[in-house]
């Protein structure tokens, strides 16, 4: 088609040339004749530029396209083409975005489009709801000039994405959001943020009714046990009803240890305060403290056990929760491993600064798919040997919110022959002597 369009071009160019020589020969001016028709012929092609500019000038309407032939009609039908194409994928772009917008709205989380100078260019009508953000006032408003919050100042001075925090909403304080950042592209933010107000309050309410429970039962237990241990050391009682007795008590004591967990568990949840109050703690002490009690125990018998540790690391920390760390898992270790199991507890400095208290067994391990809920409460692989053994199921939960309260984390790895419980603090809380 292109070939076609030239070959026009082509033949009037030689018409041209043709005509300028008819008149150079009949007149006998031939440089005259030659300038005159290449004058009309560049008149004519700056006639139809001018069509073409005027056509472009005025937005290009289908009526008012210039009409000619030649390269000229090609390249006007190009540009026309082109025209509608461009209509074509900008009304497909609009729909795209109306779409877009019209789901962002139905979200109940609120979303906040934000630049990286935190400065708003776009909200959903839950921003409104949660947050307070109308897009029509608010917009190139910075977002920490209009929710006030440290954890948010926090968040958005990091730009950490992976991050999630909480905070009260700017309409109503008894409404609590969860929020984080998630990266659209260089430069450009989502602020996403959720109501989380109503699992905040039930878990809460979960919370004080086991604090509450534990506390009303703790009372009537310890009389009962009471009394079953005096049954228990009567002369008088019937020699048939002793083995229920003792059953009872030991049933009655093992309640009171479930109990005793559930509070303990209950004030680590709850006692901010407790978490404030940190002191140098002598962990290699601890750990011989330890050692010498399982001798006092009936799995000195059974189990034994050795230690490795760093004389001069000590811990910043709580010392009644680092303590029972120690002791749930060095519990554990020997509640769930048969006799004859070898218990090894490290306490190291790694290298990028952590430390850690590691408890090791050479038992059988823990099957692959019960190893992620072993820190839920009164989960047990195992539930009749564990209820055997007087565990009460709490004691994964309490280590784990220890180690949270601390700043560290819980990592559990097992496998036949060897599972090792790590619990690891941050390098800010190590300490040297």
């Amino acid at each position: 088609m292109s070939y076609d369009y030239w070959q026009v071009e082509i033949r009037r160019l030689i018409a041209m040339l043709v005509l300028s020589l008819i008149i150079a020969y009949a007149t006998g001016y031939w440089l005259l004749s030659f300038l005159v028709v290449s004058l009309g012929y560049i008149a004519w092609m700056l006639f139809k530029l001018r069509q073409l500019q005027t056509w472009l000038a005025t937005g290009q309407p289908p009526e008012a396209m210039p009409d000619s032939d030649g390269a000229w009609e090609q390249i006007t039908y190009l540009i026309h083409r082109s025209k509608q194409k461009s209509k074509s994928r900008k009304k497909k772009q609009r729909e795209t975005l109306d779409r877009l917008n019209n789901v962002m709205a139905a979200l109940p989380d609120a979303t906040v489009l934000i630049n990286q100078d935190f400065i708003i260019q776009w909200s959903n009508p839950a921003a409104a709801r949660l947050l307070g953000i109308q897009i029509e006032l608010d917009w190139g408003n910075r977002l920490d000039n209009l929710i006030r919050s440290p954890e948010l100042h926090a968040l958005l001075a990091a730009g950490e994405t992976d991050k999630k925090i909480r905070l009260l909403s700017p309409l109503d304080e008894q409404i609590i959001l969860q929020a984080h950042l998630v990266a659209v592209q260089k430069n450009l933010f989502l602020f996403n943020v959720r109501d989380i107000s109503q699992g905040v309050h039930l878990q809460q309410t979960r919370k004080a009714f086991f604090a509450n429970a534990s506390h009303e039962l703790r009372t009537p237990l310890t009389v009962l046990a009471g009394y079953l241990e005096l049954f228990e050391d009567e002369t008088a009682l019937p020699e048939h009803l002793l083995p229920a007795v003792q059953q009872a008590r030991a049933q009655a004591e093992r309640m009171q240890r479930i109990i005793s967990d559930m509070l303990s568990l209950s004030k680590l949840e709850n006692d901010e305060q407790r978490r404030m109050i940190e002191t140098e703690i002598n962990v290699p002490e601890l750990l011989h403290e330890i050692a010498l009690s399982l001798g006092d125990t009936l799995a000195a018998d059974s189990h034994t056990l050795s230690l490795n540790f760093d004389p001069n690391l000590y811990l910043l920390g709580h010392e009644p929760d680092l303590l029972s760390v120690l002791t749930n898992l060095t519990d554990n270790a020997i509640r769930h491993t048969p006799p004859g199991t070898h218990i090894q507890l490290d306490w190291q400095q790694r290298a990028n600064g952590q430390v850690c208290l590691s408890v090791e067994d050479n038992g059988s391990g823990i099957p692959a798919q019960h190893i992620s809920h072993l820190t839920e409460r009164f989960y047990r692989v195992d539930k009749g040997r564990a209820r055997d053994k007087g565990g009460t199921g709490l004691g994964l939960a309490i280590v784990k919110h220890v180690m949270l309260n601390h700043g560290g984390n819980l990592d559990i790895t097992s496998k036949a022959g060897c599972t090792r419980f790590t619990a690891c603090f941050p390098s800010t809380r190590a300490l040297r002597k």
